[in-house]
């Protein structure tokens, strides 16, 4: 069966990963059929409750729904194929439109939609049973019946300021959540933060099921961690503080390692040089990392890469900025 996801466009890329990486998280058969930068068509062999599961672990898209038809944005032929293409789905009706074109009248394109789907049919605007939502972009028009809404409010509900604990550098929810599905962790499978800090990271992890593990050199960010994460009620977790040279001594064979390495002056380097301190990290991640595991890492320079060289092999990068205009290039990498 066909889906429509509905990206964010707030990268050029991270929407249409995460949505992949929460495909194979949950064991999904797929075929991505249409990619741009509005909407990823993906033709999906799953039951209703792993389609469930992916859109709530979605951070980067607004919906996912079932496909009824796309097409041109010519008015004659979005007349003769919504004709063509009944609404099954029983109950009361609404008939939206996102437009994401400002050369297209979308206008225009609801009354064609609407003056066929909502006949016969109760029209509620407020909680429809049934929503029939057309996505418009410059040249095309996605129609589908909406099965999910991506709960965004949530990653503005977890910002740093509404924990008990917090460091103002911290990453925003909402792209701490992207990079712990580009990590395809499942749940009850084990993801590790070597530089865990306040727990953003481990935070969103904890949220979509995983078990988690937390580390840093600061015990003062190791309790602090552990208080956000009772907090939000997560129960499946374990925290130490060590040097990440010292990882290695107290886990192994970790499924997926999330982190963002220190890089200012306000984090804490324990005055070791950036150089020396992310070999060690790239060195134990290499070693903690089973076979098949990913880890995701965010780094300040592109150039420093060349650290992981010979234990980990690149297979994404993704440049995001982050505070003052910082850019962070954040790394999917394997063994």
């Amino acid at each position: 069966m066909k889906f429509i996801f509905e990206l964010s466009k707030e990268h050029p890329t991270i929407p249409q990963s995460e949505v992949v990486s929460c495909l194979n998280s949950e064991r999904c058969k797929y075929q991505v059929i249409e990619l741009n930068p509005d909407v990823m068509v993906v033709d999906i062999s799953c039951d209703i409750n792993e389609l469930k599961n992916i859109a709530s672990r979605l951070s980067h898209s607004f919906s996912i729904s079932k496909m009824v038809f796309s097409t041109s944005t010519d008015l004659k032929t979005i007349k003769s194929l919504t004709l063509d293409n009944p609404i099954d789905d029983l109950g009361s009706i609404a008939v939206r439109c996102k437009n994401r074109s400002i050369l297209i009248d979308s206008q225009a394109i609801l009354k064609a939609l609407a003056d066929v789907y909502t006949i016969n049919r109760t029209v509620k605007l407020q909680n429809p049973d049934v929503e029939v939502r057309a996505i418009i972009t410059d040249s095309k028009v996605y129609v589908g019946v909406k099965k999910y809404a991506i709960d965004r409010q949530q990653f503005e509900k977890r910002k740093v300021q509404f924990r008990p604990f917090f460091s103002p550098i911290s990453l925003h929810p909402k792209l701490a959540r992207a990079l712990v599905n580009l990590s395809e962790i499942k749940p009850g499978e084990t993801l590790l933060d070597p530089f865990c800090g306040t727990g953003g990271m481990l935070i969103e992890a904890g949220l979509i099921g995983a078990r988690i593990v937390g580390s840093d050199i600061d015990n003062k960010l190791v309790e602090g961690c552990r208080e956000n994460l009772d907090f939000y009620k997560i129960k499946n977790y374990n925290l130490f503080c060590t040097d990440i040279g010292n990882v290695t001594e107290y886990v192994s064979n970790i499924d997926a390692v999330v982190t963002d390495l220190p890089y200012g002056k306000s984090t804490t380097t324990k005055g070791e040089e950036i150089k020396s301190l992310y070999g060690r990290a790239f060195n134990s991640i290499s070693k903690v990392l089973k076979d098949d595991g990913k880890a995701v890492i965010g780094i300040p320079n592109k150039s420093l890469l060349k650290l992981s060289k010979d234990l980990l092999e690149i297979k994404a990068i993704y440049p995001v900025k982050t505070h003052n205009s910082l850019t962070r290039y954040f790394t999917v990498l394997e063994l």
